[in-house]
């Protein structure tokens, strides 16, 4: 039976985490740009988060977004936003100048402020959490172990995005190729920033 329950919650769950949304793509941007081990703080950022979200919104934080959804809307916008200003970091580390570059790394903080105006995974967790949360035992421990394994898959996705960035980098690694990165996964992200607003 919790076999059973674990293969739905990874069948729905998977497919979602791991899709494109505005984290994966940061992180491919950030693996490409900067390496795998420079986009580790802002990994770690965006996976406190979520558990944050997903511990929260479990506890019925989820109940207070609903009944105030212009809330959410702003807090897309903001998100939004927020994208734009990364997107506008890899441009400016997409110059030549080094120093420029490793002072633009995206770090934990900007991890957590994407990740908190994220409102994808709120609704993915909200979404989760209506679909395999018994209300009728041990709610506690539920959410606990739902919000841990949904950090556990959105810490595997980032990780992922960010070595296959990372991978792309080495595979073509010439300066105009980089600097060329930098500008589409920038502009990638401004797309993103745009798929959310609609």
């Amino acid at each position: 039976m919790v076999e059973n329950k674990f293969f739905l919650w990874f069948g729905m769950m998977f497919p979602l985490i791991f899709s494109a949304g505005p984290a994966n793509v940061t992180m491919a941007s950030l693996g490409a740009r900067f390496g795998f081990f420079k986009s580790l703080p802002f990994i770690s950022g965006i996976n406190l988060i979520v558990l944050l979200h997903a511990v929260l919104i479990g506890l019925g934080a989820g109940a207070f977004l609903k009944k105030y959804p212009g809330l959410f809307q702003y807090l897309q916008y903001a998100g939004a936003a927020y994208l734009v200003y990364l997107a506008f970091k890899f441009y400016r580390s997409s110059r030549p100048d080094i120093k420029e570059a490793a002072n633009n790394v995206p770090n934990f903080l900007d991890g957590v402020i994407l990740q908190l105006l994220n409102m994808k995974v709120v609704t993915v967790t909200m979404v989760m959490f209506s679909q395999f949360l018994d209300t009728d035992s041990g709610q506690l421990s539920q959410v606990m172990i739902l919000s841990f394994g949904l950090a556990s898959l959105t810490t595997g996705a980032t990780m992922t995005w960010a070595a296959g960035g990372a991978w792309l980098t080495r595979t073509f690694a010439s300066e105009k190729s980089v600097r060329l990165q930098g500008y589409i996964f920038g502009t990638m992200l401004i797309g993103v920033s745009v798929w959310m607003l609609i």
